[in-house]
């Protein structure tokens, strides 16, 4: 299995520029996903954010870029907000597309260009035919009617994380990429809820997070759903049942559905934490710490020993109905392998 990894700036506390954690992954490694960021949705430290102004910012970018290249790994630009607000179908949009892409492509190389924008998807393929577009995974797309329809501006997809578990699903999608010349991947450590109702809300939001001016906000409503749910108590216990992620143990059983795994790490603590583990295809440590976003800060002294998830769980949770109020096997899971602290093996 290759795998996509989300870039992220320099991190002064681990001391390393991400092209320096890619070496040593980079047989593993096919692509490395990025945005610039002051980039609507970049997820990564915005040049105000990070102290940066934005020419600084731009040169550290091109810098990794460069690098990442030479390791024989490709680049993927991302433009995937999924709100771009009175711009999302304007000359001014077109523009920046068309400049950002350009300067991407000839100063450092560029393979791919993510979106979750159908006016950007037709921007590209008209200035840049030679790139392969991608639809982001926050279109939502899990079906071959889906497919179907965007396949007339992307060459490839990142399926709906929410049918991760779906085999049956996953390979008609697969069957029909192959029949149509399409690439697929998934993403496999989303700590999002799956189906969450609140999704598009929550990536709109991030979206326009630069714009957010914290005094105005209304701080006593946690607007990401997520957090919301796993405060609560009564939730805790149903977090393996909501969960869409791909245990780094179970990634060969997707070896003939897809050719590549999205590894979510541009806003993660501890990157190289889950390139060690997908790519070594084991995790010895807590459950919480793979995933982006992680809740672990809701479970407290506990840890969840992916140790302990038994090879049981992938048989079951591939065979799963999502029928989650009649079974209870994940619960029993969680129960098993939720440990103290001071008990991780």
């Amino acid at each position: 299995m290759k795998f996509s990894v989300g870039y992220q700036y320099p991190d002064e506390e681990y001391g390393e520029r991400f092209p320096e954690i890619l070496q040593d992954y980079a047989d593993s490694v096919a692509e490395l996903y990025f945005a610039p960021g002051n980039e609507p949705g970049a997820r990564s430290p915005a040049a105000d954010a990070s102290g940066l102004n934005e020419a600084e910012a731009w040169d550290i970018l091109t810098e990794d870029l460069i690098e990442t290249r030479k390791l024989g790994i490709k680049l993927n630009l991302l433009f995937n907000a999924n709100c771009l607000g009175g711009q999302c179908i304007g000359r001014e949009l077109q523009e920046r597309v068309v400049k950002i892409t350009g300067r991407i492509l000839e100063t450092c190389g560029l393979d791919t260009v993510t979106t979750a924008s159908w006016f950007i998807a037709g921007v590209l393929k008209k200035h840049f035919p030679q790139l392969e577009i991608r639809a982001s995974v926050n279109m939502k797309l899990g079906t071959i009617e889906a497919l179907s329809y965007a396949s007339e501006r992307f060459d490839g997809f990142c399926i709906q994380r929410d049918i991760n578990y779906h085999l049956d699903t996953l390979q008609q999608i697969s069957v029909w990429a192959k029949e149509h010349g399409k690439k697929i991947c998934l993403l496999a450590n989303s700590g999002c809820l799956r189906n969450c109702a609140v999704q598009i809300f929550h990536d709109n939001l991030v979206a326009h997070f630069s714009e957010l001016r914290t005094s105005e906000c209304c701080m006593e409503q946690d607007p990401v759903f997520c957090r919301r749910f796993y405060a609560d108590p009564t939730h805790r216990m149903e977090y393996l049942a909501h969960s869409t992620v791909i245990r780094p143990e179970d990634v060969h059983h997707y070896e003939e559905l897809v050719p590549m795994l999205k590894l979510a790490t541009r806003t993660h603590s501890n990157p190289r934490l889950v390139l060690e583990a997908y790519t070594s295809g084991k995790f010895t440590g807590n459950f919480f710490d793979l995933t982006e976003p992680g809740h672990g800060i809701f479970f407290r002294g506990k840890v969840l020993d992916n140790a302990k998830i038994t090879p049981v769980y992938w048989n079951t949770k591939s065979r799963c109905k999502e029928n989650c109020s009649n079974c209870g096997f994940c619960k029993k899971v969680m129960e098993h392998a939720l440990l103290d602290c001071t008990e991780l093996s």
